[in-house]
């Protein structure tokens, strides 16, 4: 008998979600009906709707209805931020959900997507959203970064509105936040709704009401940052059916297959704005997990799990540690890592005040090496600093032209300090200026720092097995002095297409806190895919030359005989250069 009753309780809810559809072609002008939506809580409301007209193909292959929303809450500030996916109704119908706004509308008047459209997205099965970058260069000093920044921005912003250029806009998806400080949001602010990055910390966080599956109207919230703090978007559920729950009716990115996780949201209230009216809701428990975001609809999958990446912060000094999980994708998660690690320096000048960051991590690659970053970030940027080095990493890795990856983690440690540390290579003094072959070479390195301090580094290197009287050079420089050099040197167009060479790339960056010392003779060479060949035969070169694979070879006019690097405690700047001689043995 309990079987029963729980199999007649399943389907009373399952057939409570779903409705009976009227289709597209049966609408006409004129038609009144009902929508759905919660305004406050989680207690379904309703409004009113008359069809004012329709857009046929809006967008290729896409056709809107436009509708007059008439409700209480409506009333003098119009279609408001969240109420995408409402439901509406003609005669206890589904005809599809309330998606569309008008700009500068005195009026509540919104663009309906049909039902259809929003029930096709479940067939698509197109590949999972990359971005091409074999256009952009796999550098990162500050100028690249910023461009990579900017090429990210403005993919999100052009997939978030799909049908610009249309005097219907989707309506704005908010973004609100659980300890996101202002500042750290700057590069998705663009992207939702202008009212965003509301503060919930003080909202009413008891426990849920709803229970079993989700109904159409109830709110939803899609989590890009979840743990100590947390930045997400939320709307509302148009349709379920068994399993499977559509929302938005407009898309999310617009990112085709996704893992993305979906919560349920209560609404705390209605803020009416002059710019953007909007639903303040704050995000409850998860249900499942968003599988598609499409054009027409989101779709997601009750009782499914998503796969998120853990980033975990230890400020060592401080014996602070911030934990949180970012939505995987190649797009989102670069973002998301960049607006996590800005939010939790933030959060720590604000306590504590800071000017320089040691930081020792790693990102954990399922089946691959591991990307280290250790470096050494002063000055009043030096979070932002970070923030935007892990970006780039992030955005490169995740768009790999070989093949998926699966982060499985990101771990720093880190120290942080009041004080800047800064120094300057203000002088090297070298024992001599002709070597025998093995002889050692003594270098002293004089640093001043930021407060006209010196201090000295030493090293010591053997000179060169060259014939006699050969010329060679020492330089000594910082990460973008010995960048400038190889640049010039190394007239290169090489993209690390394999995963195992981007690695090996990042791996390999300059980093602030290290004093280079490159050994180098006016030999040519040759850059082979990455690697250089040093100080070759000209038979050897002529080889590499015949068989040239064109921007994956080039000759170098310096060849590098050794390369050292030395740690030191301050960011270092400057540059010497000294050329010497092998003396007769």
């Amino acid at each position: 008998m309990k079987k029963i009753f729980f199999a007649l309780l399943l389907l009373t809810t399952l057939t409570l979600g779903s409705a009976e559809i009227l289709e597209y072609s049966k609408l006409k002008k004129g038609m009144e009906g009902e929508g759905k939506t919660i305004f406050k809580g989680t207690t379904i409301e309703t409004f009113k709707f008359k069809i004012l007209g329709f857009l046929s193909n809006f967008s290729p292959g896409k056709n809107l209805i436009i509708a007059e929303l008439f409700a209480p809450e409506l009333e003098g500030i119009g279609v408001i931020a969240g109420m995408s996916g409402s439901p509406v109704f003609i005669n206890g119908k589904i005809i599809g959900s309330v998606s569309y706004g008008f700009n500068f509308s005195k009026k509540p008047i919104a663009g309906i997507t049909p039902i259809e459209d929003i029930l096709k997205v479940k067939d698509y099965d197109t590949p999972e959203y990359t971005i091409d970058i074999s256009d952009i260069k796999v550098k990162f000093d500050e100028q690249n970064i910023m461009n990579v920044k900017n090429i990210l921005k403005r993919e999100m912003i052009r997939r978030i509105d799909p049908a610009s250029g249309n005097s219907a806009l989707p309506i704005g998806l908010l973004s609100t936040s659980r300890g996101i400080l202002g500042q750290a949001d700057k590069l998705l602010r663009p992207l939702f709704t202008p009212s965003n990055n509301l503060k919930l910390d003080s909202a009413k966080q008891g426990k849920p009401t709803l229970k079993g599956s989700l109904r159409g109207a109830d709110a939803v919230s899609i989590p890009l940052v979840r743990g100590d703090f947390e930045y997400s978007s939320s709307g509302t559920v148009t349709y379920t059916d068994g399993k499977k729950v559509y929302l938005f009716g407009h898309p999310f990115f617009n990112l085709g297959k996704v893992e993305f996780p979906m919560h349920r949201a209560e609404v705390v209230s209605v803020v009416p704005s002059y710019q953007e009216s909007f639903k303040l809701s704050s995000t409850r428990e998860m249900i499942g997990t968003i599988t598609q975001d499409r054009f027409s609809a989101v779709m997601g999958e009750m009782g499914k799990t998503p796969y998120m990446i853990p980033l975990q912060i230890f400020f060592s000094n401080r014996n602070r540690k911030f934990n949180i999980e970012m939505v995987n994708h190649p797009l989102l998660t670069p973002a998301m890592a960049q607006l996590s690690i800005a939010n939790i320096f933030l959060t720590e000048i604000q306590q504590y005040g800071f000017n320089s960051i040691k930081v020792d991590g790693k990102i954990f690659i399922e089946n691959e090496k591991n990307i280290i970053i250790n470096d050494l970030f002063s000055g009043g940027n030096s979070y932002n600093e970070f923030a935007d080095l892990l970006l780039a990493i992030n955005f490169f890795i995740m768009n790999n032209k070989e093949k998926q990856i699966k982060i499985q983690k990101m771990d720093f440690n880190v120290e942080v300090s009041e004080r800047v540390k800064r120094g300057e290579i203000s002088n090297v003094l070298i024992n001599k200026n002709e070597f025998k072959p093995g002889e050692l070479i003594d270098i002293k390195i004089i640093i001043k720092n930021n407060r006209g301090a010196d201090s000295t580094e030493s090293i010591r290197l053997k000179a060169p097995a060259l014939k006699n009287g050969a010329e060679f050079r020492i330089l000594i420089a910082d990460k973008k002095e010995i960048g400038k050099f190889e640049a010039k040197n190394i007239k290169s167009s090489f993209f690390p297409s394999t995963l195992n060479s981007l690695i090996r790339a990042i791996n390999n960056i300059r980093k602030n806190n290290r004093i280079y010392i490159k050994m180098i003779v006016p030999e040519k060479g040759m850059f082979v895919k990455g690697y250089e060949f040093s100080n070759l035969p000209s038979s050897l070169r002529n080889l590499y030359d015949y068989n040239s694979a064109g921007k994956n070879l080039t000759e170098i006019k310096y060849s590098s005989l050794e390369d050292y690097q030395m740690e030191v405690p301050v960011i270092i700047t400057g540059k010497k250069l000294f050329k010497l001689k092998i003396r007769e043995r």
